[in-house]
Formats: structure tokens, C-alpha cells, sequence
């Protein structure tokens, strides 16, 4: 299997965007323009992911970390010009898999693991035993600011709370909206870690439930599942409401182990919401 081609999934989302999947379950974005392209995260890092987008596009490619968890940050390292939130970007400028916490630092080793026993390959040319997620050079990007590609310009939007510096990407121009981790349906959301955020992530659900209603996009294309349209969007509403409940402790908890320790699980519709126990 081809590093590159072989190994991630490449769909096209416009005409000039694309979801780039790795291991069935990890997204990154790319968003063509005429002067700078820029790739939404970089996935877990296993294949050739520069590679992959420089086949795609011929303009110098930005790299926006909607924010530094591992499975973001995995390719980051082939990539020249990485921009990250500075609620993010460690005092060195080194973006690594334990820059905000310890609690991702074996999650590449559980993935390969599990990918195995699956009776899953990993690319030609790549040991499975030596895979790791580099650390690479990154400067911040601005909080609330834009990115100029030549004949369009993206949109920064803060979303925080599923870890502090969350960001999303909103292209006008395609009325899209790429939001990270923000939004999942078939994940559902992850607020039980160490730099998570109940009362920032109620806001952004706001923000972006205000940004639907202003039609400032009509696509919410995030991390880990399809992309969102048309009425499957209301998931934003029912998540919003979920969570608030939750904050207002008008929902019961069920007490899970997950692979980062004890948590509180509860569901909202068919999304699994996870916070810590403190909760």
C-alpha cells in the first residue's frame, strides 16, 4: 500500500476543497486558492500526507491546527508554515503530542495496536514499531483573524472547549465552515479531558448556532464524520441544549472508564457526551 495515495481516502467537497481521510476515521481539510492553499490539521501522521497535498494544489500550503491534540497534529511536522491558536503554541514554538497534557502520549502506540489486530497494514515503507508523531515548528495564529489564499480569504472562528484554543475555519466563498472537533455525531463530543472547557464549549455551540442562523455557512465539515447540511444541522441545537442541561445538572450521569481514566457519559439524541467526573 502507497504511503501516500494508498493510504488516505481523498473525496472532494467543492470545487477547489477536498476531505482528505486517514484510517477511516481521521479528517483533514484542503482548501485551494490562487496565491496559498491552507490544510485543515494533519491528522495522526502515519502516511505521506504532504505528499498527498502537494499533488492536490501547486500553491504554498498554510497549515491550520484547529487545535493540538495528537490525532491533529500527526503530519504536521512535513509542513513548513503550521499556525495554531496561541492559547496553544508552547513558549518554544514547538507544537508536540504532550504540548497541552500526558494523556496523548500513548495513543499512537494504542492506535497501531488496535489498527493490527483489526488485521489492518500500515504503508509500504513504514515500521509500525517506529511510528511516532514528530514535533514541529508552529506560530501562532491569529485568535479571531483571517488567512488571505489570493482570490478568497478564510475566516478564523474561535470555538474553545474541547481544548483551549479550538479554532474553526469559515470560507464565505463556499459558505463552509470547518470545525475541528467541535461537532460530532458518530463520536460524539469529548469534553472529559484535562484542557476541557463545559463553559467554553456551551459558547461556541452559541457561536456557532448564531453563525448557522446568520447563513454564514451552510456546510459543517469536521474531524471525524461526513460532512453536516441542510437539516442535519439541528444537531447543533440539540447538542447545545444537551449540554446546558448537563451544566444545570439536569442529567444523570452514567460513570465510565475510558482510555484517559473515569468519566461521566451521558447521550444527547445518539451523540455519547463525555465530561470529567467533576461534572
Amino acid at each position: 500500500m502507497d504511503a501516500a495515495e494508498g493510504w488516505y481516502d481523498v473525496t472532494r467537497l467543492t470545487d477547489r476543497s477536498y476531505r482528505i481521510t486517514e484510517a477511516e476515521a481521521y479528517g483533514a481539510f484542503l482548501i485551494e486558492g490562487t496565491e496559498r492553499s491552507v490544510l485543515v490539521d494533519a491528522g495522526i501522521g502515519v502516511g505521506d500526507l504532504p505528499d498527498v497535498v502537494s499533488g492536490l494544489v501547486g500553491t504554498p500550503v498554510t497549515l491550520v491546527l484547529s487545535h493540538t491534540h495528537w490525532d491533529h497534529i500527526g503530519a504536521a511536522a512535513g509542513f513548513e508554515d503550521v499556525r495554531v491558536s496561541p492559547a496553544e503554541l508552547p513558549a518554544d514554538g514547538r507544537v508536540a503530542i504532550d504540548s497541552l497534557s500526558e494523556e496523548f502520549t500513548e495513543r499512537p502506540a494504542q492506535f497501531t495496536e488496535r489498527w493490527l489486530d483489526a488485521g489492518n497494514d500500515f504503508p509500504d515503507g513504514v515500521d509500525h514499531d517506529e511510528y511516532a508523531i514528530e514535533p514541529a515548528d508552529a506560530t501562532a495564529l491569529p485568535a479571531d483573524g483571517s488567512i488571505d489564499l489570493g482570490d478568497r480569504t478564510l475566516e478564523v472562528v474561535p470555538l474553545p472547549g474541547h481544548s483551549p484554543g479550538h479554532v474553526g475555519l469559515l470560507d464565505p466563498a463556499t459558505a463552509t465552515l470547518y470545525g475541528g472537533d467541535v461537532v460530532h455525531r458518530e463520536y460524539g463530543l469529548y469534553i472529559h479531558f484535562e484542557d476541557c472547557d463545559l463553559d467554553a464549549y456551551v459558547e461556541s455551540l452559541r457561536r456557532l448556532r448564531e453563525l448557522r442562523d446568520e447563513a454564514a455557512f451552510e456546510t459543517l465539515a469536521t474531524s471525524h464524520n461526513e460532512p453536516l447540511s441542510g437539516g442535519d444541522l439541528s444537531l447543533i441545537d440539540d447538542l447545545l441544549a444537551g449540554l446546558e442541561e448537563i451544566r444545570a445538572g439536569k442529567r444523570t450521569p452514567e460513570p465510565v472508564d475510558t482510555d484517559w481514566g473515569p468519566a461521566h457519559s451521558y447521550w444527547v439524541g445518539d451523540s455519547e457526551v463525555l465530561t470529567t467526573t467533576d461534572i
